[in-house]
């Protein structure tokens, strides 16, 4: 974080300083943020707890850290970039990796055919395109809610509730109150909007007074143990994943950039180990096997809609024959579900997305899915 921070100040990024707040929404949330208070306190943080907020929404208890900070990833982005160029380096946009080398200096063809070689390849895309990490199998891809209202005062903090399905409330400069919150599994629902109607009624019961400007929806990957997977795709490889960020990329990011410039200059600092190559604890396996676990689920039900022809209350084969186009993920075969709310094809195994036309949005799928042939051909 404060990388990040002094970046910004040295580049005029704007960012604000706010106090971070995990709330109890209810006394079955209280143990989960008692014991995050007791972790942070544990590790020397100055986190205070308090049994009332001003807030309007429901709480029973919160514990606090100040001297937190919000910014917009756009204008970071921005910064680097520049930076990127000022250094020497090219940034170069729209060209989707279809397979890379094994073994030696990566070797990366392009979708168009073309060919690029270097001495080391960072695979940054939220998950890594390339399966033989086998990272798609130890990943839990989560979509989640946003929404931009107009009407509500500042605030003096970030509020984040503890329970599984966690809001988050904070503002942005121009008066801009930002809600969060309502996630799921990829592609494993039958309504998208019903998700984003129930974020929408969270907002309308405790902030009546605000009009809804803009909402969006935001993906995100979650290991086992909640540590990202940060360094060599395979030991001693010269591909390197930074993934498995758990909603928390603001920070997450800087870490990983940190641990890999630095395993590439020879220099891996000892915090960087945790990150990479770390052995699986029993509990570690057990997070695993859920994963899966909803994965297989996900594959027998997609099977079972199949073969009735029809997914109630959603798309299913007889609307991908509509929009031509064959309505399985060209990852790993899995049936897709129709995303209501952004009009796009989701798949509930592994997280990969497709516009309406069979476009790749988000992977591990590299490849736009097959069109189904029309009846003059």
């Amino acid at each position: 974080m404060e990388w990040l921070l002094r970046f910004c100040d040295d580049h005029a990024v704007p960012y604000q300083r706010r106090t971070a707040v995990t709330y109890a929404a209810d006394e079955q949330e209280r143990s989960s943020v008692e014991k995050e208070h007791r972790a942070a306190a544990a590790l020397g943080l100055a986190v205070e707890w308090r049994d009332t907020l001003d807030v309007p929404f429901p709480h029973v208890a919160a514990t606090t850290l100040a001297e937190q900070a919000q910014l917009d990833a756009m204008d970071v982005l921005a910064a680097l970039a520049d930076q990127l160029r000022a250094h020497g380096g090219t940034l170069h946009q729209g060209h989707r990796v279809r397979s890379v080398s094994k073994g030696g200096r990566p070797t990366v063809r392009l979708e168009g055919g073309e060919t690029l070689t270097a001495d080391h390849l960072v695979l940054a895309t939220g998950t890594p395109i390339l399966d033989r990490g086998l990272h798609f199998a130890r990943l839990e891809p989560q979509r989640s809610y946003v929404l931009a209202l107009d009407g509500a005062g500042p605030m003096e903090g970030m509020y984040l509730s503890a329970g599984s399905d966690a809001r988050s409330v904070r503002d942005a400069p121009g008066g801009t109150l930002v809600v969060g919150g309502a996630g799921h599994v990829v592609g494993r629902t039958d309504s998208h909007l019903a998700h984003l109607d129930r974020l929408r009624g969270w907002a309308a019961k405790w902030y009546p007074a605000t009009t809804e400007t803009h909402h969006w929806s935001a993906q995100d990957y979650g290991s086992p143990d909640g540590v990202p997977y940060v360094g060599p795709l395979w030991r001693g490889d010269r591909i390197h994943v930074a993934t498995g960020y758990e909603k928390w990329g603001m920070t997450n990011a800087v870490v990983a950039a940190r641990a890999i410039s630095s395993d590439i200059l020879g220099d891996l600092p000892s915090w960087a180990q945790t990150l990479s190559g770390r052995p699986s604890s029993a509990s570690n396996a057990a997070e695993i096997a859920r994963i899966n676990l909803g994965v297989g689920a996900a594959v027998v039900t997609g099977a079972v809609r199949t073969a009735r022809e029809r997914l109630p209350g959603n798309a299913g084969p007889a609307q991908a024959n509509q929009c031509g186009i064959v309505g399985v993920c060209t990852h790993l075969g899995g049936l897709l579900k129709w995303n209501d709310a952004e009009e796009t094809w989701d798949c509930p195994l592994h997280g990969s997305r497709f516009s309406p036309d069979g476009e790749v949005l988000e992977g591990p799928a590299t490849r736009p899915l097959l069109k189904r042939p029309s009846a003059a051909e």
